[in-house]
């Protein structure tokens, strides 16, 4: 599995945010997001400029195990990149870890392209669905990130999960504009996932970019009876690796 980096650090989003967190964050990814307000995915080291040499590698499951030994959390986060590119792995990863601590609670954060049965090992499966707003125009990658982007029955898959109670669902999308709201909306219709579990954050790399678009975020979550996620990280220490 290649492997960016590990790091213990707080869940900065979602309706475990603020928890003491091992990351486990995977390197390369099968998007290349670029947000209409013009930022890059904030892990770009993982997508647009993935690294081999600089980062971990490839890296064996016990490493990563041996890695959160030191820490040994309740709360340990797969992240990316695309983590779900990494099937096989990610079972044996998620069967080793609940093997050496059964109490831990194990969250996935994908883009929600891949699904299989290694879903049902993880505890809360993040899905951020990318919208229109994330598509890298006239670049290279804009007919594949578009024709990738969105894999309606791998979202119908990781619904049922949640439906059948195998395992905790939580849609997390980049508000850019109400465009978005519109485009969340035909996602549900089609998907079947309830406003309860839909969390709105702003885009932003940077302290002064999320403090900017806060409130209107905040608003649009009302108006819709969507819940609100902020992005902790990047408040405490900017967006920055290892936190």
């Amino acid at each position: 599995m290649k492997i960016s980096e590990l790091f213990f650090s707080i869940q900065g989003e979602g309706k475990r945010s603020g928890l003491p967190s091992f990351f486990i964050r995977t390197n390369h990814c099968n998007l290349r997001c670029r947000f209409s307000g013009g930022n890059l995915c904030d892990t770009a080291y993982t997508s647009w400029f993935p690294d081999d040499k600089n980062n971990l590698g490839e890296a064996d499951i016990s490493e990563v195990i041996g890695d959160y030994k030191k820490y040994f959390s309740k709360d340990i986060v797969i992240t990316g990149g695309e983590p779900a590119m990494y099937g096989d792995e990610i079972e044996k990863l998620c069967m080793g870890l609940k093997q050496l601590n059964p109490e831990c609670f194990i969250t996935l954060e994908t883009n929600g392209t891949y699904s299989g049965d290694f879903l049902k090992l993880i505890d809360l499966i993040s899905i951020s669905p990318k919208l229109k707003s994330s598509v890298p125009f006239e670049t290279e990658f804009e007919k594949m990130h578009e024709r990738n982007r969105i894999n309606v029955n791998a979202l119908m898959e990781i619904c049922r999960l949640s439906e059948n109670k195998i395992c905790d669902v939580q849609w997390k999308f980049v508000f850019t504009g109400d465009d978005d709201i519109n485009e969340i909306s035909k996602l549900q219709k089609t998907i079947g996932f309830k406003n309860e579990d839909v969390y709105l954050m702003p885009e932003g790399i940077t302290k002064k970019e999320i403090d900017s678009k806060r409130l209107r975020v905040i608003e649009v979550c009302l108006k819709n009876n969507f819940n609100f996620t902020d992005r902790l990280h990047i408040l405490a220490w900017g967006n920055k690796r290892g936190i």
